[in-house]
C-alpha cells in the first residue's frame, strides 16, 4: 500500500489559500460581496477564523487574490497565446484577441467574476487600502500589453505616436468600457463591437507606414 506523500508546509499553505479562495467564490455567489464576511467563508472552506488571517490580512485581500489567480492568470493567458495564433500579422492577431475578450463576457464564470470586479471597484473608492490591492490587479496586464504594442510596432516597422504603456491603458479603458455598457444595454452595445473598435482605434498602430 503507497503511503501518501506528505506536503510541505509551503503546499499546506498554497492549498488552505486555494480552499479559501473556492470558498470566497461560492460565498459571493449566493450573498454578494458586501455580505460575505470572514466567517462564511472560513466555513464553507472548513476552517477557522484564525486559519483566514493567517493566509490573509483581511476579505479585501482575499478578494482581490481571487481575482488576480481567476481573472489576472486567464486574461495573462489569452495574451501569452495571441504570438502563436498561426503566425497571422499583428492586426490579425489584435482583433483575434478583441474577439476573446468578447468571447469572456458570454461565459458566465468570465461574466461573474467581472461583475465581482465591479462590486470592488465601488468598495475602492471607500476604502483607499482596497484601492491600493485594486491597482495591483491592471499592473501585470498593463505590462504584458505594453510589451505586445512595443513588438508590434518593431514587426512592422512603425513609431509609435504615443509610449506604449499609454497604448495598453487605453485597451484596458476601452475593454472594461464595452464590458460595463453591453452589462447594463446589451442591445446597445453588443459584443460583436469588440474586434470593430479595437482595429478601427488600434488597427494603425499594427501595420507598417502607408497601410494604415
Amino acid at each position: 500500500m503507497a503511503v501518501p506523500e506528505r506536503l510541505s508546509r509551503a503546499e499546506k499553505r498554497e492549498q488552505t489559500r486555494s480552499r479559501l479562495m473556492d470558498a470566497a467564490a461560492e460565498v459571493i455567489r449566493r450573498r454578494g460581496y458586501g455580505a460575505a464576511s470572514v466567517e462564511a467563508i472560513a466555513a464553507e472552506a472548513g476552517y477557522t477564523r484564525g486559519a483566514f488571517y493567517s493566509n490573509f490580512e483581511s476579505k479585501e485581500q482575499l478578494f482581490v487574490a481571487l481575482l488576480q489567480d481567476r481573472v489576472y492568470r486567464n486574461y495573462r493567458r489569452l495574451l501569452e497565446e495571441l504570438p502563436e495564433s498561426g503566425g497571422h500579422t499583428p492586426l490579425e492577431r489584435l482583433r483575434w484577441g478583441a474577439e476573446q475578450l468578447a468571447e469572456r463576457q458570454r461565459n458566465d464564470e468570465d461574466r461573474w467574476l467581472f461583475e465581482l470586479w465591479l462590486e470592488v471597484l465601488a468598495q475602492s473608492a471607500r476604502e483607499p487600502e482596497l484601492a491600493r490591492l485594486a491597482a495591483g490587479f491592471w499592473t501585470g496586464t498593463r505590462a504584458t500589453v505594453t510589451a505586445m504594442s512595443e513588438a508590434a510596432a518593431a514587426e512592422v516597422g512603425r513609431e509609435l505616436p504615443v509610449p506604449a504603456k499609454h497604448l495598453a491603458i487605453a485597451q484596458t479603458a476601452l475593454d472594461i468600457g464595452l464590458a460595463v455598457q453591453h452589462l447594463v444595454d446589451p442591445e446597445e452595445v453588443p459584443l460583436d463591437l469588440y474586434p470593430e473598435l479595437f482595429e478601427l482605434l488600434f488597427g494603425p498602430y499594427a501595420v507598417p507606414p502607408g497601410d494604415g
